[in-house]
């Protein structure tokens, strides 16, 4: 969600936009990053701070990419304030002016979501934690890179790849692509977050790979690797791959 740069991030605060300097990560740092859980089970976030003139840390939660962040409640020094929050669901434990642990008590489906903490008001985030509570069994995705058209290879002058991850559960995946042994990041286009089957409960996401006539030759292995994190671990080998196709740089104008 956030990055190290010195860019600003748009935040919305239950209806108010606040721009948070990403450079200001640097001072929080919140663990962990991803947790997977069952219903009825608990978790516990923690999230320290190096600003030796704070004495506050909060925390929010925010349940789907676009919608507004709310606040769980914050800590002062050592006095702990829940914000219309159940007492015997959350609770709040350290001395802001260091570190605050925030465990999460029962949980249930709706309290999958991303939880971010922050040190004195919101100007300084930690990056976030991701909590799913399962609603089905673990599963890792299936793979596949679609092969370019027809069409498109005999008439355009690049050629877009399109990498599908499918059936997966829960949604604690990310997307790169390799020619060879290094990584692609430029004309890459990935889905900003997977979707959803309502009956299923899986998942799929795709990401897309624009790659010149000239550059898609048989001698060049083009990688798609979906990084999955099963609650314990992540897993790399969800891959699939596709070489050039001979002949078809030839017919470019």
């Amino acid at each position: 969600f956030f990055g190290h740069s010195f860019l600003c991030t748009l935040v919305t605060l239950s209806g108010e936009v606040l721009y948070i300097p990403q450079n200001a990560l640097k001072f929080v740092d919140q663990t962990p990053s991803e947790v997977i859980v069952h219903s009825g089970q608990a978790c516990t976030l923690s999230c320290s701070h190096s600003i030796s003139s704070y004495n506050t840390i909060l925390w929010y939660y925010q349940h789907e990419h676009g919608q507004g962040m709310h606040i769980i409640g914050y800590t002062f020094h050592s006095t702990h304030n829940l914000e219309n929050a159940d007492d015997k669901k959350y609770k709040l434990k350290g001395d802001a002016k260091s570190s605050v642990n925030l465990t999460i008590s029962e949980l249930t489906f709706k309290e999958s979501a991303v939880y971010f903490c922050a040190a004195s008001s919101h100007t300084y985030f930690g990056n976030g934690t991701k909590i799913t509570v399962l609603e089905r069994d673990v599963k890792e995705p299936e793979v596949e890179i679609l092969k370019p058209s027809g069409i498109e290879t005999r008439c355009k002058k690049t050629i877009t790849l399109v990498c599908v991850a499918e059936k997966f559960y829960p949604d604690h995946v990310s997307i790169t692509w390799t020619l060879g042994d290094k990584e692609i990041k430029e004309n890459v286009a990935t889905d900003p977050y997977a979707t959803q089957d309502k009956t299923t409960k899986l998942f799929s996401m795709t990401s897309r790979l624009k790659v010149s006539k000239k550059e898609f030759k048989p001698k060049n292995k083009y990688r798609c690797t979906v990084n999955f994190y099963n609650g314990t671990h992540d897993i790399s080998d969800n891959t699939d791959e596709i070489n050039g196709i001979e002949g078809i740089s030839l017919d470019i104008n």
